[in-house]
């Protein structure tokens, strides 16, 4: 990424970072709604979809997504910053082999992270382009992972 594109995703991150609990509610309540069977992948499995924004373990795990995507996003323009991306996102990917998560599980996701970032920050087309640019980068460290291990879907 060059370092306007830097720029522009650090301003833009600047809003759902402000509330990260609430910003990774909006986007794991939004990919349950539109893909519930991925539901059954979560720790709060059991618990209904309209209970799901008060329960302690969803809110736990929405803010952890905001997190790991700070993290990331604080990284962007130091040095090094493709090589802590790598490590960052391996080991989100790592962690997540034994949940067996689905490649389509994961891009169902991925297209409901840019819907709520577009929605949230009011991006334009050439901004949630460049938001697509650092997530499709993500992605495919997150997929280089799960084919390394062999459980690719």
């Amino acid at each position: 990424m060059n370092s306007d594109e830097v720029q522009l995703i650090k301003k833009t991150w600047e809003i759902p970072v402000a509330t990260p609990t609430d910003s990774g509610a909006a986007i794991l309540t939004q990919f349950f709604n539109r893909f519930p069977s991925n539901l059954e992948k979560f720790p709060f499995r059991d618990v209904p979809l309209e209970e799901l924004s008060g329960n302690a373990r969803f809110r736990a795990h929405a803010g952890r997504i905001i997190r790991v995507f700070d993290e990331s996003i604080q990284v962007l323009g130091q040095d090094g910053d493709l090589e802590k991306l790598d490590e960052i996102w391996t080991k989100i990917a790592v962690s997540h082999i034994p949940r067996t998560v689905s490649k389509e599980s994961y891009n169902q996701l991925k297209g409901v992270i840019l819907d709520v970032l577009t929605a949230a920050c009011s991006l334009d087309e050439s901004q949630a382009a460049t938001w697509a640019k650092l997530v499709d980068h993500v992605y495919a460290i997150i997929f280089k992972a799960i084919d390394d291990d062999g459980n690719a879907k």
